[in-house]
């Protein structure tokens, strides 16, 4: 009888731990691309760890919420565009205030169909208000300061509709604006509110095939033709220097992302075994529709068609992939804005009326605290946490890499080669070679030229001593 009761006590601990296991599984499989631009399971880097949904926060069921922000004093603020209204919470989730109307010149006014948000340093709102086509800044408590509405100007081409649905806003306070349809470029504004032009457009992309009979065709006919138009923008963030990230509607681009300096120019590093663009040679393809910049130059992308947040470093590599569409707990229906809260990964996903909070792992904790100590020039201690890191994946490609350019930085040139051919990094493999023959070369000068002089000697001798053997043979014959 005592063996049954522990049989069954063991076996009810065993369920009991699986059950465990079950539901601090991520609901979704970890992966990466090779070199060979092949998949490769890889750890999960990223776990859901609580949702927010505003039902039970008190203030009632979000409804096709459009999007959010993440302030530097940690306040969250939900566009929830289907109520009309910005739910603003605390740091743990606490409702510190709704805002649904203001006054506006003596009258009540409302937001009608928001899509964007943005928040400045001095706590000021700044919306997108899609269908009122305006922007609308507001004061922390939601008084109202101001709307700017369609840009005027000689450069403003003909049908332009003014719908704007992203902004972000800088230290000087210029407002760049995304608007829907608009291909000329991401509007730019000044401090005043007043039009400055259009920045950063895309390059026009055709098919030289297409082009060829665009140039043979009738008018008639080419009016039936796709028009070479530049690709539009759908949303942008701004680093902690100004610089703007984008990403753009182009399923499958080959360039979605951008960082663009405050000329337009696009000075982003693509470093990796390829560009930064989420999922390659997918049949679905990617749609990238949000971008989160973190410090120190990390950056993550959201994929609203596959469901995935794929995250890089400063160097445009592939850091880590997690995410995935689905019904479940921590999968999306409809993802469409992602931002961050120390190394916690936020995502709002429009149809399930939710926003989901993503932890990292030990593989995600460390793969960050790595990058972070390598940019920081603590190259040693990135060592170390890389060294583990492959203990949990002995397949990382990007512990290879960091290892092999730490150890170049400290000098220790053979060492880097190993780990850079592991890591399949041709470009600083190539600089840690070239900089192993130099020291080869100085650390052997005097072997080297000792040996040269011996060669050279021994050449001459053997030189004058073959001219001395063919005279004796002349001399013989004659």
């Amino acid at each position: 009888m005592k063996s049954k009761v522990a049989m069954l006590i063991a076996a009810l601990f065993i369920l009991s731990g699986l059950s465990t296991l079950t539901a601090q599984a991520a609901p979704y499989e970890g992966y990466t691309w090779t070199y060979w631009g092949e998949t490769r399971p890889s750890p999960i880097a990223y776990k859901p760890s609580a949702m927010i949904d505003g039902k039970e926060q008190g203030v009632g069921g979000f409804k096709a919420p459009s999007d959010f922000f993440v302030a530097n004093d940690g306040k969250m603020y939900v566009l929830d565009s289907g109520n009309g209204r910005i739910v603003v919470f605390d740091r743990e989730w606490n409702v510190v205030r709704q805002i649904e109307e203001f006054q506006n010149n003596g009258k009540q006014d409302r937001l009608s169909n928001p899509q964007g948000i943005f928040v400045t340093d001095k706590g000021e709102l700044y919306i997108a208000d899609t269908d009122n086509k305006r922007i609308v800044q507001l004061t922390e408590e939601g008084q109202f300061v101001r709307e700017i509405g369609e840009p005027q100007s000689e450069i403003i081409r003909t049908g332009f509709q003014y719908l704007p649905i992203k902004l972000a806003v800088d230290q000087a306070d210029r407002i760049y604006v995304v608007g829907k349809g608009v291909f000329d470029g991401i509007m730019e504004f000044d401090s005043d509110g007043v039009f400055t032009g259009f920045m950063g457009t895309n390059r026009v992309k055709f098919n030289a095939w297409d082009y060829f009979w665009k140039s043979v065709s009738t008018k008639a006919q080419r009016s039936k033709l796709a028009q070479f138009v530049p690709l539009e923008f759908n949303n942008l963030d701004l680093d902690e220097e100004g610089f703007i990230y984008t990403t753009n509607t182009e399923i499958n681009s080959s360039d979605p992302i951008k960082k663009l300096n405050s000329t337009g120019i696009d000075v982003l590093r693509r470093e990796g075994y390829f560009p930064p663009r989420g999922d390659l040679f997918s049949v679905q393809g990617s749609l990238l529709t949000d971008i989160a910049v973190w410090d120190h130059g990390v950056y993550s992308v959201l994929d609203s068609k596959r469901g995935r947040i794929f995250t890089y470093n400063e160097d445009g590599i592939l850091m880590y992939i997690f995410g995935q569409l689905g019904h479940q707990e921590g999968t999306f229906a409809n993802p469409v804005a992602i931002e961050r809260i120390g190394d916690d990964i936020l995502v709002l996903d429009q149809n399930m009326n939710r926003i989901t909070i993503f932890s990292p792992t030990r593989f995600g904790t460390m793969t960050n605290e790595a990058n972070v100590l390598y940019t920081t020039g603590k190259s040693e201690e990135a060592v170390s946490v890389w060294r583990d890191l492959l203990k949990l994946d002995a397949n990382n490609d990007i512990a290879y890499v960091g290892i092999g350019k730490a150890l170049l930085r400290q000098g220790k040139y053979d060492e880097a080669m190993e780990y850079l051919k592991l890591g399949y990094d041709r470009e600083y493999y190539s600089k840690a070679f070239g900089k192993y023959r130099k020291d080869m070369l100085r650390g052997n000068f005097g072997l080297i030229m000792t040996s040269l002089v011996v060669l050279a000697a021994a050449c001459l001798v053997g030189s004058k001593l073959k001219r001395r053997l063919k005279k004796r043979v002349e001399v013989d014959v004659s």
